[in-house]
């Protein structure tokens, strides 16, 4: 929408001065010359205009570039604690089946003497 206006400003600015230069009544030498600076001066206009607009995307695109790298790093962090996580649950209950095997191991090993 910003570039548009602009290029609109530009374009109406350029005819503007173009049109007022061919009605002006001056030779013919000085109008071509009138007109020259007036093209020149929309072109550096233009041109300092899409400078402008350049390093402001190339600024916008750098924060954008660091800001998903923080998020980049913020989320391996985070699966990092949930690995974590995960893994202690696992070990906890890894634990608690070797104490249930062991206690039905035991059970078994005192039915068969107890029978005995």
């Amino acid at each position: 929408m910003k570039g548009e206006s602009f290029f609109t400003f530009v374009a109406g600015a350029a005819i503007g001065v173009t049109l007022g230069v061919l009605f002006a009544p001056e030779k013919g030498e000085v109008t071509r010359k009138k007109i020259k600076e007036a093209a020149q001066e929309g072109y550096d206009t233009a041109k300092e205009k899409a400078s402008y607009a350049y390093a402001e995307a190339k600024s916008k695109a750098s924060k954008l570039r660091k800001d998903l790298d923080d998020l980049k790093e913020i989320l391996a962090e985070e699966g990092k604690e949930i690995k974590e996580e995960a893994r202690v649950k696992l070990l906890e209950k890894l634990n608690k089946l070797e104490k249930a095997l062991a206690k039905e191991e035991a059970e078994d090993i005192d039915n068969q003497f107890g029978e005995a």
